[in-house]
């Protein structure tokens, strides 16, 4: 009877327990992973209840003395019962008078003939155990019978197969922006990378029992976030649905639900775009590398100013990611990029080529520039900017002179003040000679050169002497004297400024003498109109 019950009670917890996982596995579809930990589960369980229920039903059994006195027990008898079953053993002839031990047991024997051994015993406990065996193999039977795909399927799965249930609606394909994702998957879970900031399109094809609308079920990979893109048909496309999400920021687990059909979680890892920090390094022409300022030779702007011949040096470092290319466009050429080596940072910085444009900068530049990283990712819109010429100033002179009027043989001094950005090279005079005759000529005259060991000279104010005596000059001539400035850039032509001409008078001395009376009398006026504001001053005071 024990044996009995324990066989109907193990298969019974076995059945019930493997249906019941059934059911749950048809419902929550566990993955391979649950399944096996499931399965372990299981024998686990079939193990524990072996022990707890079927084992100490097998472990035990009577002895024939203790059958005696479980029937002694019922029946309210003495001890006689076990007594005659000791005294029949052939041992018995030497414990004592064999007489005593004969009419012990011809004694029981006697009585026994009217003694039901069973009474009390009770056989209840194996039909109800039956019952419940058959009621769990109805069960299994039932369900086998009803859904014996299913049931396959379950078994295939329990044996961590890759079986899936069938369903009315079947998923065919799926595809996320493009990219064909498997509906099942077989081992590892499909992973796709997309861009930071680009829309999701989710298209899916079914076909069997096609309903209405579907969704997509997105939650976070790490957050309990969770959020459904309806997936609505697609117009003259039967069995197509597609979704769209517009913004995605971080990365997440995707599950397709159309009809009772449903897809395997595939994850979606949000990439990052590359982020590049663009700087240039302006080397300025050797004569004004003294004059700018530091702020002036490096800028991270889009938009920079040098001077004509100038070198602009590209230093770009990708902030966020490892870059695999980047290149550089400008009109129609493109360069590639080289990778330099790390900054103190330690990421890469790229610069330009050899035999750039930008080595020697002589016309206005625009360029765009391109990076691809390691993901095959590029900026979402290439850094754009101009590098333009800046035009050095031409130098500035001023000149001025005390007297107009000269002799023929007179050196009329020039008070001149000369400025440049950069410094200035030579002054030169240029002299105009009309004579009263009607001839006239024209000649230079070398004034001051500034050598470039004393470079850069910003600023020059001096006197300059005008030597007449070698022109030849008579009175009635008229001499005509600009100050010519150039500045000073090096191995380039500098350019050049003139003053407006100062014009002489070539008279006698009794032309300067009247000159002179005249300024004086100018003089003198000036004095008294000065000393009656004094006056009309000092009246008003009073």
């Amino acid at each position: 009877m024990r044996q009995s019950q324990a066989a109907c009670s193990l298969l019974t917890f076995t059945l019930l327990l493997i249906w019941f996982t059934f059911a749950g596995d048809w419902l929550f579809r566990f993955s391979a992973q649950s399944r096996f930990v499931i399965l372990i589960g299981i024998l686990v369980a079939i193990g524990w209840g072996i022990k707890k229920w079927i084992a100490p039903l097998l472990s035990h059994r009577e002895s024939l003395e203790e059958v005696a006195l479980i029937v002694e027990q019922q029946h309210h008898i003495d001890n006689d019962l076990v007594a005659a079953l000791q005294f029949d053993q052939p041992q018995s002839r030497s414990w004592g008078s064999t007489r005593l031990t004969s009419a012990v047991v011809d004694y029981v024997a006697e009585f026994s003939r009217s003694l039901n051994v069973l009474e009390g015993f009770s056989y209840q406990k194996l039909p109800r155990r039956l019952l419940e065996l058959g009621a769990a193999v109805l069960l299994v039977t039932g369900t086998i019978l009803a859904v014996p795909q299913h049931t396959a399927a379950f078994w295939n799965r329990l044996l961590l197969g890759d079986a899936r249930y069938p369903t009315r609606t079947q998923i065919q394909s799926l595809s996320v922006n493009g990219e064909d994702v498997p509906v099942f998957y077989r081992g590892k879970t499909h992973q796709q990378q997309i861009p930071f900031g680009v829309p999701i399109v989710v298209r899916a094809r079914c076909e069997g029992a096609v309903p209405t609308v579907g969704y997509a079920t997105l939650q976070g990979l790490r957050n309990d976030a969770v959020n459904r893109i309806e997936l609505r048909p697609v117009p003259n496309m039967p069995g197509d649905f597609q979704g769209e999400l517009s913004y995605l920021t971080e990365s997440l687990r995707m599950r397709i639900e159309i009809g009772d059909a449903t897809s395997d979680p595939g994850e979606i890892t949000i990439i990052p775009l590359p982020l590049v920090d663009v700087t240039w390094n302006v080397v300025p022409p050797t004569y004004a590398a003294a004059t700018l300022k530091q702020d002036d030779m490096e800028g991270s702007s889009r938009q920079i100013a040098v001077l004509d011949g100038s070198q602009a040096r590209l230093k770009l470092v990708c902030l966020n990611k490892k870059l695999r290319s980047a290149r550089l466009t400008t009109g129609d050429t493109t360069y590639d990029l080289v990778a330099t080596g790390n900054i103190p940072s330690g990421r890469v910085s790229w610069s330009l080529p050899p035999n750039t444009p930008f080595e020697n900068i002589r016309d206005s530049l625009k360029y765009e520039i391109q990076v691809t990283d390691y993901d095959g990712l590029s900026l979402e819109s290439p850094v754009a900017g101009q590098i333009r010429l800046k035009s050095d100033r031409p130098p500035r002179i001023a000149a001025t002179a005390v007297t107009r009027h000269v002799l023929p043989s007179a050196q009329p001094t020039l008070d001149y003040v000369a400025v440049d950005d950069f410094g200035i090279a030579t002054v030169t005079a240029s002299i105009q000679i009309s004579r009263a005759r009607g001839e006239s000529s024209k000649h230079d005259l070398p004034l001051k050169r500034i050598e470039d060991q004393d470079q850069p000279q910003h600023n020059l104010r001096d006197q300059v002497r005008i030597p007449l005596s070698a022109y030849e000059l008579v009175k009635g001539d008229d001499v005509k004297v600009s100050l010519r400035v150039s500045d000073w850039r090096g191995a380039l032509p500098g350019q050049s400024a003139e003053t407006e001409p100062v014009q002489f008078s070539v008279t006698d001395l009794s032309g300067i003498l009247t000159q002179t009376g005249e300024e004086d009398r100018k003089s003198a006026k000036q004095l008294e109109e000065i000393l009656q504001r004094e006056l009309g001053i000092s009246d008003e005071k009073k």
